[in-house]
């Protein structure tokens, strides 16, 4: 898929900084709404930062717009054949600045290079624009998960 980047960001390391911000990220109550983010307690959250360095299911960025941080990317339940893309802008000033087109193309092209066969996204049913986005690079409902979710499947 071919588009022109809007705004120039970078993808970095997801060190202490970010995961510092991204739990204020996901506690803002929409954001945590619209990612679905369970509720956890810091000391859990901790825990799962510091297993990241040793495990291979799991492929997480931090995405950067000048010197902030502004979200985060990646892949998870990495297996042989695919594995979950997720996603999320953190910083609400960049929402509806096709930022998320260049994070998406980062994960699959991520994906690819691990060989994967496809990737999925789990979407609220009630989150169009993230329905839309992955409609843009070739994702389709694949099932309903449950009354408020579905997954969507992209192949590679």
């Amino acid at each position: 898929m071919e588009f022109r980047a809007i705004i120039d960001i970078q993808f970095k390391e997801f060190d202490q900084t970010v995961f510092d911000k991204s739990w204020i990220w996901l506690n803002d109550p929409e954001i945590k709404r619209l990612t679905d983010t369970p509720d956890t307690d810091k000391e859990f959250r901790e825990k799962w930062f510091q297993s990241l360095k040793d495990r291979s299911d799991y492929y997480i960025r931090s995405v950067w717009r000048n010197d902030e941080p502004i979200g985060t990317i990646g892949l998870k339940h990495i297996t042989s054949t695919d594995g979950e893309v997720f996603l999320y802008i953190g910083e609400k000033r960049y929402w509806g600045k096709a930022i998320g087109l260049q994070m998406v193309q980062h994960a699959l092209d991520y994906g690819r290079s691990l060989g994967l066969s496809s990737v999925y996204a789990l979407v609220l049913k009630d989150n169009i624009n993230s329905y839309k986005l992955a409609r843009r690079f070739g994702f389709e409902k694949e099932r309903d998960l449950d009354e408020e979710r579905i997954v969507m499947r992209c192949y590679l």
